[in-house]
C-alpha cells in the first residue's frame, strides 16, 4: 500500500489509544511498522541557513559517516521490522559513497517504501537512475525557495539550475518508473513565503507527486533567526492556501499545518494532542554514525527485537495505554516527527 495512504487511514484515528492498541498489535505480532530515518553520513556540501550545518561551532562535532559493515549489520538487525525507510533527515545522503548499496540491501529486506531526503545538488541523471534501479521509491527533494535568488540565498551554495535540472531528470525516470515518486518539502519562513507564489511556473512541467509545506523551526544552530509565525499566519491565504488549492487541482498530495497549527508550533497545552503526539512517536525510530551510537543501538550484538526487550518497550506501551505513566512534554519535537500535518 502507497505510504500515504497508510498515513491517511492512520489520521483517520482520532483516539489516541486505539492508535496505540493498533502500534502494539504489530510490535507482539512482529509485523512491519516501524518509520526508520538513517543519515549515513552527517556531513552536507550546502550551507544552508535553515539548517545547522550553518553553525561553524556545530561542525566541529560532525562528520562521522557509517561503515559498509555497520549498514549490514544495521540492515540484518533492523531492516526486517520496517515499513518505511527514510534516508536523509539532519545531514545530506548524496555525501555518503554506499548510498546505491543501501538502497538496495533496504530493498532486498522487502522494504516497499524507500525514500531519499536530499537537497539534489549531487545527484545527476545517471546516479539518481542507479538509485531508482536499486530500489529507491521516493525522492524527497528539500527547497527554501522557488526563485533563483531565493533559492540561493537560503541554501548557501547551492544551483538553482542544477535544481531544475534534476526536475527534469526525475520526469524523464518516472517514464521508466512511473510508480516512482517525487516529493518536494518546502520549509516556509518569513523571508521565502512569497516564493511560493512561483510554485506552479517552477513545477508546472514536472509535477511533483507529493508536496509538504512545513513552517520554519528553532533547530537550535543554525544562521537563520526568524522563527516567528506571524508572517506565516497573515499571508496564509495568499501565499500557503494557493498551493494547496493547486495541489488538490492536480491531485498532488498536499501536507500542511493549518492556520492554527502554526500557533501550536509555539505552544501546546491541551493534553489530548500531546498523547496523540506521544504514541505517533512510537514507530520513529532514527540512527546517525555520532559518537555514541552504538549504546543506543549496537546492530552487532543485539536486534530490533533484543532491543525493545531490553528497554522494556511493550511494558511502556501497556503503561501508556492504561494511563499508568505520563511522558513530559516536548511539544517542538512531537509536532517535527509525528506527521500533524492535514493531507489533501
Amino acid at each position: 500500500m502507497n505510504i500515504y495512504s497508510i498515513i491517511r487511514l492512520y489520521q483517520r484515528i482520532k483516539s489516541p489509544r486505539l492508535k496505540l492498541l493498533a502500534i502494539m498489535a504489530m510490535h507482539v505480532l512482529r509485523r512491519r511498522y516501524l518509520y526508520a530515518v538513517i543519515d549515513p553520513a552527517l556531513s552536507c556540501n550546502l550551507r544552508c541557513r535553515l539548517c545547522f550545518f550553518s553553525d561553524p561551532e556545530k561542525l566541529k562535532h560532525l562528520g562521522g559517516r557509517f561503515s559498509e559493515s555497520d549498514i549490514d549489520a544495521i540492515a540484518k538487525a533492523l531492516f526486517h521490522r520496517v515499513l518505511k525507510l527514510q534516508i536523509g533527515c539532519g545531514a545530506e545522503p548524496t555525501t555518503f559513497k554506499g548510498l546505491p548499496e543501501l538502497v538496495a540491501k533496504a530493498a532486498q529486506s522487502g522494504i516497499h517504501n524507500i525514500s531519499l531526503t536530499t537537497n539534489g545538488n549531487l545527484l545527476t541523471h545517471d546516479s539518481l537512475q542507479q538509485l531508482v534501479d536499486n530500489g529507491l521509491t521516493e525522492l524527497i527533494l528539500s527547497a527554501h525557495g522557488l526563485s533563483k535568488e531565493t533559492y540561493e540565498q537560503m541554501m548557501r551554495g547551492a544551483s538553482f539550475e542544477r535544481f531544475r535540472q534534476l526536475l527534469s531528470d526525475v520526469a524523464d525516470i518516472k517514464k521508466q518508473h512511473p510508480a516512482f515518486r517525487l516529493r518536494v518539502n518546502y520549509t516556509v519562513c518569513a523571508d521565502n513565503i512569497d516564493d511560493l507564489c512561483h510554485f506552479p511556473q517552477v513545477f508546472g512541467a514536472f509535477w511533483p507527486d507529493v508536496v509538504q509545506l512545513r513552517p520554519v523551526q528553532d533547530l537550535g544552530s543554525q544562521a537563520y533567526d526568524n522563527y516567528s509565525m506571524t508572517v506565516l499566519v497573515e499571508k496564509y491565504e495568499n501565499c500557503v492556501k494557493p498551493v494547496i488549492d493547486f495541489c488538490n487541482d492536480h491531485h498532488i498530495t498536499c501536507l500542511y499545518p493549518k492556520p492554527d497549527n502554526l500557533t501550536v508550533i509555539s505552544e501546546e497545552n491541551d493534553s489530548g494532542k500531546h498523547l496523540n503526539s506521544v504514541v505517533d512517536m512510537l514507530p520513529y525510530f532514527h540512527l546517525s554514525p555520532h559518537e555514541e551510537w552504538k549504546t543506543e543501538f549496537n546492530p552487532y550484538e543485539e536486534t530490533f527485537e533484543s532491543l525493545s526487550k531490553r528497554k522494556h518497550s511493550l511494558r511502556r506501551m501497556l503503561a501508556l495505554f492504561f494511563g499508568l505513566r505520563r511522558t513530559g512534554s516536548n511539544s517542538q519535537q512531537d509536532i517535527t516527527h509525528a506527521l500533524n500535518y492535514d493531507i489533501k
